[in-house]
């Protein structure tokens, strides 16, 4: 019998079903796969697959469970395998598409999407995924709540105003677009409170915010919108990831004669990009290191909002920098490094002038 040396469950996750797929790596550099029926998305699911799972691994050899992000609905069996003891591995979107996209594979299905995401598991190496804490879940529901109020909140200051500069205004109507008003600003700052609330109870998260905040130009907000939506920068190992995870990583099309431009891709985390606009509105008028950065750019480019994305980038970028080494935001550290490098030049200058002399 041939021995295994990698097993991988590739679960294909939607709102109703998961589709599964068990594939084995053997000694002789063969991949095998068993697929079973879908199951239905819910606890009674979760323990039929648990079952099949136990008859069909291989227990001396650690199962590997890979499946990609899909809104909400993949993480109810993520926390039940990971309860479990098993690997789990929740992927990114974008990570999938483009390994699905080097295989040699015209259709899509259900059944070809887990075999595939069991395929991943079998050939590469991936980061395990932890399950964030329960603070951070509320944040991330509160921010995302906080966020869906905004927008309502100026559709309907774009519909009153509307009605009050018609000819055949209704006052009627105006009354209750006023109270609408009225309710959804009570409803964002009742959130607001209730998200201090949340990380004042949490003194290692309240800590690292206040790292986040000592950045001239980013309120509590700010600093919590990105935490909630990042679950702490929990699945981030680096500012370049973090980039490509927010859809701020840069992208240039060129073919033959077609010369395109360079633009972010904005596939990632739209809340994110959307709670950093008015942050780099203020930074480039306060944050003195932004302000010089913002200013540099801005000419080089055909329009002003061009740079002021790449303050938003660097702006995120500084904010995890802070985060992860817990460290206070210091205006002179660009000034620092620069006098730094300058320095060891001038060394290494002096050093060969001797060596030469």
């Amino acid at each position: 019998m041939e021995k295994r040396l990698k097993q991988s469950l590739g679960i294909d996750v939607s709102k109703l079903n998961l589709s599964l797929s068990l594939g084995f790596l053997t000694d002789k550099l063969v991949k095998e796969f068993n697929s079973h029926p879908d199951v239905p998305n819910d606890m009674l699911g979760y323990k039929k697959l648990l079952n099949w799972l136990k008859k069909s691994i291989d227990p001396s050899v650690e199962l590997l469970v890979v499946m990609e992000a899909t809104g909400v609905y993949h993480q109810g069996i993520a926390h039940y395998l990971y309860s479990h003891g098993y690997g789990v591995c929740v992927m990114q979107s974008g990570r999938v598409k483009r390994y699905a996209q080097s295989l040699d594979q015209r259709s899509k299905t259900d059944a070809l999407d887990s075999r595939m995401l069991s395929m991943l598991g079998l050939e590469r190496t991936i980061r395990l995924w932890q399950p964030p804490s329960k603070e951070l879940q509320q944040l991330k529901a509160l921010s995302r709540e906080r966020s869906s109020l905004l927008k309502d909140r100026t559709m309907e200051n774009n519909r009153q105003g509307a009605i009050a500069s018609s000819v055949y205004s209704n006052a009627k109507a105006l009354k209750r677009h006023k109270n609408r008003l009225k309710l959804l600003n009570a409803q964002i700052e009742m959130i607001e409170e209730e998200m201090k609330g949340l990380i004042s109870k949490n003194e290692v998260l309240e800590r690292k915010i206040g790292f986040m905040m000592s950045i001239p130009g980013i309120s509590f907000i700010s600093a919590a919108t990105v935490v909630g939506e990042t679950l702490g920068f929990e699945s981030i190992t680096n500012a370049k990831q973090l980039a490509s995870y927010a859809g701020y990583d840069v992208v240039l099309r060129e073919s033959g004669n077609f010369k395109g431009k360079t633009r972010i891709s904005k596939k990632g985390n739209s809340h994110i990009r959307a709670g950093l606009h008015m942050p780099s509105m203020t930074c480039v008028r306060c944050n003195p290191t932004l302000k010089q950065f913002y200013n540099r750019l801005k000419p080089k480019k055909a329009k002003p909002l061009v740079a002021l994305v790449a303050v938003q980038r660097k702006l995120l970028i500084l904010m995890y920098t802070l985060w992860k080494n817990e460290e206070v935001y210091d205006a002179g550290f660009e000034t620092k490094k620069q006098q730094k490098h300058k320095a060891l030049a001038a060394r290494d200058n002096k050093l060969i002038t001797q060596l030469v002399s």
